[in-house]
């Protein structure tokens, strides 16, 4: 009777999935699902009562000599793991091999950054003239990208006086309309006005005039014209899609080449503050009195080491930052 029943074809139950409507509510919840979210609700309530019962009835005058060689930070119990300080000695040497890393690290990304250098140096259309012009244009390097380049060294660094005339082209002439109708006409106008000024600018390209050369010059026929015509115009389509592509690739390249050089450049600093940090480390673990002049700052875009800042020192940050600043005592030495 069993291997009857086995036999026998069996419905599949399916699960009711979420309805289309309610798919905003999630998953929709099985009774399997439930009972592992009841366990887990009751075995917290389960703890959190024992908890309770625990501090209600404890004993305020409990002690354990243990006690003595325990501590707790904020009422919270901290347990000492057993683990031993190394000498100094070995210290400093650990803080020299890493400063070793470190160094090593950073002469590589050096030679990475000379690299990209060398390329966008090489690039023709770095600096268009109407960058120096003040002039704007799509394809113009914004002012972050200049600022990689003054901090790589491609380009020399940006003076006063360069800053003060960039400042005065920004300001635009400011007009003023009645209504919106008057604003249109106004700015149809001026529309006009350019474009008939550009038109004056361009090249005289009318067809040649019949000249009388002294001969009889062959009259192309009509159809062939047409087909000159029709053939150049493709030919100069051709090479304007043709530019335009290649000015995109260009840009592209340019764009991701400066985005490399800005990162490398930002983790050379990191790592150049972090093999000062070591320095300094192994220097304060030796002998002589030293006295704190500055401590840990966090670095700005806008400014470097070098840079002399009269405001305050601001909170540390983790991934950019000065290192800290010690001045030792002179001593003679035998």
């Amino acid at each position: 009777m069993s291997s009857i029943k086995n036999s026998l074809h069996r419905r599949t139950h399916k699960e009711r999935s979420q309805l289309s409507h309610r798919t905003r509510l999630g998953f929709l919840e099985k009774h399997k699902d439930y009972v592992l979210r009841a366990r887990d609700y009751h075995s917290k309530q389960d703890r959190i009562n024992l908890l309770r019962e625990k501090a209600a009835t404890r004993n305020k005058d409990e002690f354990y000599f243990s006690m003595t060689r325990e501590r707790t930070e904020g009422g919270v119990h901290v347990k000492d793991r057993g683990n031993q300080a190394l000498p100094t000695d070995i210290v400093k040497v650990l803080k020299t091999q890493d400063e070793n890393y470190l160094r090593t690290m950073r002469a590589v990304g050096l030679k990475k950054i000379d690299r990209l250098k060398t390329q966008l140096t090489q690039l023709a259309d770095l600096l268009k003239p109407s960058t120096l012009n003040g002039e704007e244009d799509d394809d113009e390097l914004d002012e972050h990208e200049l600022e990689v380049l003054r901090e790589a060294g491609v380009i020399p660094p940006e003076s006063k006086k360069s800053r003060r005339k960039s400042r005065s082209n920004k300001g635009k002439h400011l007009l003023f309309a009645e209504d919106a109708e008057e604003a249109r006409q106004y700015a149809e106008s001026s529309r006009k006005t350019s474009e008939s000024h550009d038109e004056d600018d361009r090249m005289d390209v009318s067809p040649e005039s019949n000249v009388d050369l002294g001969w009889k010059v062959p009259e192309q026929s009509k159809r062939k014209r047409r087909k000159s015509k029709a053939s150049a115009e493709e030919q100069e389509t051709a090479r304007e899609e043709a530019s335009i592509q290649t000015a995109e690739q260009a840009k592209e390249h340019r764009t991701r080449l400066l985005k490399e050089l800005s990162a490398r450049l930002v983790r050379d600093r990191q790592l150049r503050y972090a093999e000062r940090e070591l320095e300094m480390q192994r220097a304060l673990m030796g002998k002589g009195a030293s006295r704190k002049l500055a401590g840990v700052e966090r670095v700005d875009q806008e400014g470097d080491e070098d840079e002399e800042e009269d405001r305050p020192p601001k909170k540390v940050d983790e991934k950019t930052w000065k290192p800290r600043v010690y001045k030792w005592r002179i001593e003679r030495k035998r």
